[in-house]
């Protein structure tokens, strides 16, 4: 196989070998929503629903809402996503949810 990587005009995704393309563990609807998670920027406020929508739109061969959760299951599983409450204004929480390539750095973000 040869392999021709061009070089995007608007930015790449980083993502480890282990946990993306040579990673045959997981599913190839997990890495796809793993890859897809990691493309947005830090704060980006992204949820599973606006994924489904967003492939929808775009007339793309995404999957469903279900099958969409059941990848991020399988990341969750994984270590590769957590969610994480953090303390809002007023008293108030809110969900964040953390992804990464490496378990190892949100078991350590975990940890404090």
């Amino acid at each position: 196989m040869r392999v021709f990587r061009t070089r995007p005009k608007t930015g790449w995704t980083p993502v480890g070998n282990v946990a993306g393309g040579q990673n045959f563990y997981h599913s190839l609807k997990a890495k796809g929503l793993l890859l897809t998670l990691m493309s947005y920027p830090d704060g980006y406020d992204m949820t599973l629903e606006k994924i489904v929508r967003l492939h929808q739109l775009a007339g793309g061969k995404g999957e469903g809402k279900h099958a969409v959760r059941g990848a991020m299951q399988e990341l969750r599983e994984a270590g590769l996503v957590i969610h994480m409450k953090e303390r809002a204004g007023g008293g108030k929480w809110s969900m964040t949810t953390a992804v990464s390539d490496d378990p190892q750095v949100l078991f350590d973000l975990l940890k404090g």
